[in-house]
């Protein structure tokens, strides 16, 4: 039987036997490994020994004359993955090799001797001395990569050519930002009201929240009533019933954050297209196009509580 048939069978059975194999009982440990030159992912099993929190296992290839390939690689990539028994269960923990030195490598190999004497016939052969590892837990990264296929994203409401400016409910809302352009997490929107602007009494599913930019508008939430003035931001939650309206002599700007997207797509998908950022919406084509808006609502898990 080959080497790696050898440990093919091995790592079959830790998988198939939740990490008990033969005489090594829960000892083994089977180390995730990256080619040093590949980049290719390997898999080997090692005999380990618990010294506090971490693991110590001997790079041994049976007394070889060369460390084995998994040593190599660990030099180049130390911070690697085992899969061990904790508590009664196989867990994939993320580690750090380090290679012990001198007092505290020979402390830990004396160790393996006494558990497993074959290892000191192994020392005997290699005419090297086999390198005794330890793997030490590591903390998961608490942010993963830079993506680097995503790039910044700068709108200019009041200049940018191209921008979809759409008439709703008297209202000219400009989107800023898809959720395409947020990787699903958010969509933006610069909306204009006019004296009088502003939606029914409605409720959906998402968070939405207002940055009132100029003048001041009045939110209904539930049965509670508020002005937001230039300055001011209100957050609504998911699924509360609320409205706001243009009660003052001018026009009002806010942004409208909602997450996840889904509102900037839904106004694209009726509201009426407008050249800028305050031309007014036709009242005649704004009441004709209600009807397709009330009849998309459940796709977007919105409800209108009262229509005007």
């Amino acid at each position: 039987m080959t080497v790696t048939s050898f440990n093919e069978r091995v790592i079959d059975q830790f998988h198939a036997q939740n990490g008990r194999v033969g005489g090594w009982g829960e000892s083994l440990v089977l180390v995730h490994h990256r080619g040093a030159r590949t980049g290719n992912a390997y898999v080997n099993p090692a005999m380990s020994l618990r010294d506090g929190d971490d693991w110590l296992v001997v790079a041994s290839k049976m007394g070889a004359p060369h460390d084995p390939a998994w040593a190599v690689n660990l030099r180049a990539e130390p911070d690697v993955e085992i899969e061990a028994v904790v508590d009664g269960e196989v867990r994939t923990i993320p580690v750090r090799a380090s290679e012990l030195v001198g007092t505290e490598r020979q402390t830990a190999f004396d160790r393996f001797v006494e558990v497993a004497p074959a290892f000191a016939a192994y020392q005997a052969k290699a005419g090297r001395l086999m390198p005794v590892i330890r793997f030490r837990r590591r903390s998961t990264p608490s942010v993963a990569p830079d993506d680097t296929t995503r790039y910044i994203t700068v709108r200019h409401a009041e200049t940018e050519d191209g921008l979809p400016h759409f008439g709703v409910v008297g209202d000219t809302y400009t989107i800023l930002l898809t959720g395409a352009d947020t990787d699903g997490r958010y969509g933006l929107i610069d909306m204009h009201v006019p004296p009088g602007g502003g939606p029914p009494l409605h409720r959906h599913d998402f968070e939405e929240m207002f940055h009132v930019l100029s003048g001041e508008v009045e939110f209904t939430f539930r049965d509670e009533h508020l002005v937001a003035h230039a300055g001011d931001t209100v957050n609504i939650p998911a699924r509360a019933p609320h409205r706001f309206v243009n009660a003052s002599e001018n026009d009002v700007r806010m942004l409208c954050m909602v997450t996840p997207p889904g509102l900037e797509e839904y106004f694209g998908l009726w509201g009426e297209p407008l050249p800028d950022r305050t031309a007014a919406p036709d009242a005649a084509e704004t009441s004709k196009r209600l009807r397709t808006a009330v009849a998309l609502e459940p796709a977007y898990k919105i409800e209108t509580v009262m229509h005007q």
